[in-house]
């Protein structure tokens, strides 16, 4: 057999039918190139799409011209494994594996260059791949660098050639969305995880004067929607002036009118203190555990830190453009977050243990923190449900950890406490 090729023009009024196309023909290699019989017949490959083709004399008037077609030399592996010596012969959509099976009859295999997988390119040897009809693959060990040349220019418009990553990263459509899902990616990991750790971070070194003028801006913007209990804000703050806790932020407590069993603390020294918390205390031991707890939470930089964290993402921008200052407006402006902020609770933790030293330190019976907590866990019928509660999660394993701090404050009455006790049973009078 010998492979011949040739071009047929366009469609014209001498050319009837016959399209811009190249056609292959794998003939018996005794046809005249200028005259082929009505005996002779071949395969027509158009585009990647093959059937038989049987010509006539008559086809030579339409100007059919033949020339030559160039063979190369590989070693065909079949999908069971064998090794058989193969022609190769290229066009630019079809490769054709020639060769002749284990009972000597002639063989061909069409390879369209859309459907190769991949060409692997080595020093002294490469592979082609192919998936068979079984779906499984067959290979075409090349050694003649000179093949593998032809199969690179033949095919360079398909995705095999250099390999897949080469073909694909070649593209600069797949540049450009590889750059994309990189950034968007880092930004990802940025936005999830990232931000929160640069939140506290930034509130770590947050200096003082900027988080007491944070504190004031926040306080200012939500106090607005509260009715101040003017007459128990002055006692309550003269009874936690008493208390003398070593905390070096200027606390100042305001009393405001609400349902709600809650109290929370703002950056930089306010602590708010909802009515329906006081109510039900019986000792000053249980207020000033609520207030030991919440300044812990100023001193300690809690709020800061978790609000924050809290915001990190929403302050993104203010964080890349701006300054301590930019940051102060932003969190300003959204000062209601403070109602419902949520520690860790580890930071709990640290307030409850903390609120407690600083009432041993300050001569009260640590007991006052246990009591609170039975108290907001018994929050009495009618009230809505204690934020201060929600807010301050993981009740079970705090109450837990309260009492075992116990046993490192040994109580023993060393002080009255007549000017506390005093103040304590003001602010009820007060109601």
């Amino acid at each position: 057999m010998g492979t011949l090729i040739c071009e047929l023009g366009k469609e014209g009024k001498d050319r009837p039918g016959v399209s811009d196309v190249t056609v292959f023909l794998l003939l018996p290699q005794e046809a005249d190139n200028n005259a082929i019989s009505a005996r002779r017949a071949g395969i027509l490959f158009i585009r990647g799409n093959w059937s038989l083709f049987g010509l006539r004399q008559q086809d030579n008037e339409i100007g059919v011209n033949f020339v030559s077609m160039q063979t190369y030399s590989a070693t065909y592996i079949n999908t069971e494994g064998r090794q058989i010596a193969a022609t190769i012969f290229l066009s630019s959509v079809t490769l054709t594996v020639r060769y002749n099976d284990e009972y000597g009859e002639q063989k061909d295999l069409y390879w369209l260059g859309e459907r190769i997988q991949a060409l692997e390119e080595g020093t002294a040897v490469s592979k082609l791949l192919h998936p068979a009809a079984n779906g499984k693959i067959e290979q075409l060990l090349i050694r003649d660098q000179a093949l593998v040349a032809a199969i690179k220019k033949q095919f360079k418009d398909y995705k095999f050639i250099g390999g897949v990553y080469h073909h694909t990263l070649g593209k600069v459509w797949s540049k450009i969305l590889l750059v994309f899902g990189v950034i968007a990616g880092l930004l990802a990991i940025l936005y999830f995880f990232l931000m929160p750790w640069i939140g506290e971070r930034v509130a770590i070194n947050f200096s003082k004067d900027y988080e007491i003028e944070l504190g004031e801006s926040m306080y200012n913007a939500t106090i607005k929607s509260y009715q101040i209990d003017s007459a128990k804000t002055k006692i309550i703050n003269e009874f936690y002036k008493e208390l003398n806790y070593d905390v070096n932020y200027p606390v100042k407590i305001t009393v405001v009118e609400s349902p709600i069993v809650n109290a929370y603390a703002i950056p930089g020294g306010h602590i708010v203190v909802n009515s329906a918390i006081l109510e039900g205390m019986k000792t000053p031991e249980e207020l000033a555990a609520l207030l030991g707890h919440e300044s812990w939470h100023v001193e300690a930089r809690h709020s800061l830190r978790s609000l924050f964290r809290g915001m990190a993402r929403k302050m993104f921008i203010v964080l890349l453009t701006g300054n301590d200052a930019g940051i102060i407006g932003y969190v300003a402006e959204n000062a209601d977050a403070l109602k419902g902020l949520q520690y860790s609770r580890s930071l709990e933790t640290d307030a409850d243990n903390n609120g407690m030293r600083l009432m041993a330190s300050a001569g009260l019976d640590p007991i006052g923190m246990k009591r609170l907590m039975e108290l907001l866990q018994k929050e009495s019928p009618g009230k809505e449900p204690a934020a201060f509660m929600s807010t301050h999660p993981i009740f079970k394993d705090r109450a837990q950890n309260i009492q075992k701090q116990l046993t490192l404050y040994p109580f023993t009455a060393q002080e009255n406490h007549q000017r506390i006790k005093q103040l304590f049973h003001d602010l009820y009078e007060a109601w």
